[in-house]
């Protein structure tokens, strides 16, 4: 059969012409596409324009191929090809088959019958994939007897999860002595298949990209998706502080939590591990981050989301977060000395990585060999060397340290002081003529030095090695509507009510010096560190919120709220 190759302008024309969309679809379904990174066929059926079915049908009739169902007559005869991995074919929307190949030419040249030669019938989905299309026609051409068709992504999902999960590959009969295994994978791979459809429904991608669009229109840090007994809850953490949103209908959260699995490249299947996983995506033309946390729960599974803006991580500078001008000098001052520890300590969610980034880019010159660990690596940096932890084939923060120090880096990075073992390694190379830069989760810097022993590391080692450790919070900045006064923060349109708009980030910082090397020496517990860092004229993250408080940028409900009620041991 004489067939064409795909020509999406002459495609769309088609469409149109018949009325199956209009033409200001075909432009949408464009722009989502080049936005998102789907093609435009893809796109097309996200936006709910035209049904799988539908675009199939066109689809054969414009390449001139036949058009596949898996309750075609012959397709009970088809086996899944062995050449080709399940997984490719199921993440591809491809389909490999085999079939008895009816006529090959034999030695002597003739047309003749050859016993077991087998045939391969391709199923596409999105032939708009031009690699993915060539490739398969290198790899199974025409000319030798195969055949191309055109299906749905959804049948061809459904028929290899049927024929994969069930152990059909010749039509024989290995569904029977496993004492009902083979009809639970049926079922399985039936809900599964399920499952798939309803995530690819346009009422549930469009409610995931509304979802992740408001989000971004908050500010909003996470998207927590949550199952209870009898309802399902959305909420986002926009300013640090959790707020209720319109939740998804519960009947379509399995189908939600599934899309956002197979966005994540997850597997869809698990439901009793956690897993974790990351989208790329663009939204409202900017680069956005997701980092998806899968967590098994009592009534099913929840979902967070960590969203990051990857332009604006790429171009923060000290300066932006907010922190006083002398305390930026002395931190960029202690990251330029030429080896030591330096320590961004704080809870999660207190900017302890943006802060980190912003000094990497202030040290990153082709002068410095920079080198990071990192789980995750938030943010790809030009001239930087990253490297991802990989637990699963022992890629720890300790060892890769060790492979690190052999490429002889000026500063190291290490995305977080977790154990002993990696403190070890990070002290080691400290001492060895490098500058180490990490964090640690601990509420201030008093605590960071007993923490550091607590680790196992011995006090003369956090004396040689430690040059300084700096503490931080974020907190909520007043709204500059409203100002958070009662009587107009109702209606206010800049912050929705919440008196609050935005993020600063308050600092304390203490360099090493005498007094706290020797209170360390001495088995000084945290009162006596803090003792030993006031005499030195130590300034405190109370202290500095209170600056932030005379300033108006923030407010005293708001001190409370990130640092707790004052107390004696904090210098209030």
């Amino acid at each position: 059969m004489r067939a064409g190759s795909y020509d999406g302008r002459a495609f769309g024309a088609m469409l149109a012409a018949r009325k199956l969309i209009a033409e200001e679809h075909w432009r949408i379904a464009g722009e989502v596409a080049r936005k998102d990174g789907l093609t435009e066929l893809k796109a097309l059926v996200d936006l709910g324009t035209i049904s799988e079915e539908t675009l199939a049908d066109a689809l054969a009739e414009h390449l001139g191929r036949p058009r596949w169902k898996p309750d075609a007559d012959d397709a009970a005869t088809l086996v899944l090809s062995e050449s080709v991995p399940v997984e490719f074919m199921r993440s591809s929307g491809v389909l490999v088959l085999e079939e008895p190949m009816p006529f090959a030419p034999d030695q002597a040249g003739d047309a003749g019958p050859r016993a077991g030669a087998r045939a391969a019938r391709l199923v596409v989905a999105d032939p708009s994939d031009h690699h993915q299309w060539n490739a398969l026609l290198r790899r199974f051409p025409p000319a030798a007897g195969h055949t191309l068709a055109i299906g749905t992504h959804k049948d061809i999902t459904r028929f290899i999860d049927e024929r994969a999960g069930d152990g059909r590959q010749s039509g024989g009969g290995a569904a029977g002595g496993a004492g009902g295994t083979a009809a639970e994978a049926i079922d399985v791979s039936g809900e599964l298949s399920q499952l798939r459809d309803l995530a690819s429904t346009a009422p549930v991608i469009r409610f995931f990209h509304q979802m992740a669009e408001r989000a971004m229109d908050l500010n909003a840090s996470d998207i927590h998706l949550e199952r209870f007994d009898r309802r399902v809850s959305l909420r986002f953490r926009v300013d640090g502080v959790l707020i209720d949103q319109p939740a998804p209908p519960v009947k379509q959260y399995e189908a939600l939590l599934c899309l956002i699995k197979i966005r994540a490249s997850l597997d869809i299947a698990e439901r009793r591990r956690a897993q974790d996983g990351r989208i790329q995506q663009r939204l409202r033309g900017r680069a956005i981050d997701m980092r998806v946390s899968i967590l098994p729960t009592m009534y099913g599974q929840d979902a967070a989301i960590r969203l990051q803006d990857r332009q604006r991580l790429g171009s923060i500078t000290l300066p932006d977060l907010g922190f006083a001008p002398p305390q930026v000098t002395a931190l960029q001052a202690v990251a330029n000395k030429s080896h030591g520890i330096l320590l961004i300590t704080g809870p999660t969610g207190s900017g302890k990585t943006t802060t980190l980034y912003a000094l990497l880019r202030s040290l990153a010159s082709s002068e410095l060999k920079v080198v990071t660990v990192e789980d995750p690596v938030e943010y790809a940096m030009d001239g930087i060397n990253q490297v991802q932890v990989n637990p699963a084939i022992n890629l720890s923060f300790s060892n890769t340290l060790r492979h690190i120090l052999r490429h002889d880096p000026d500063v190291i990075l290490v995305g977080e002081i977790r154990d002993h073992e990696t403190a070890e390694m990070a002290f080691q190379a400290a001492l060895t003529g490098h500058m180490v830069l990490s964090t640690l989760h601990t509420n201030d810097v008093p605590g960071s030095f007993v923490r550091l022993i607590d680790m196992g590391v011995q006090p003369y080692l956090v004396n040689a090695a430690v040059e300084g450790i700096s503490a931080q919070r974020l907190m909520r900045r007043l709204c500059t509507g409203c100002g958070n006064r009662p009587d107009s923060r109702e209606g206010c349109r800049a912050c929705g009510g919440l008196g609050y708009r935005g993020r600063v980030a308050v600092m304390e910082f203490a360099a090493m010096n005498p007094a706290v090397k020797r209170a360390i020496l001495e088995g000084a517990d945290e009162r006596g560190i803090r003792a030993a860092l006031g005499a030195s004229g130590f300034v405190t993250l109370r202290e500095e919120a209170r600056r932030l408080v005379a300033q108006g940028i923030t407010d005293d409900a708001e001190v409370v709220r990130s640092l707790g009620e004052s107390d004696a041991e904090d210098g209030a």
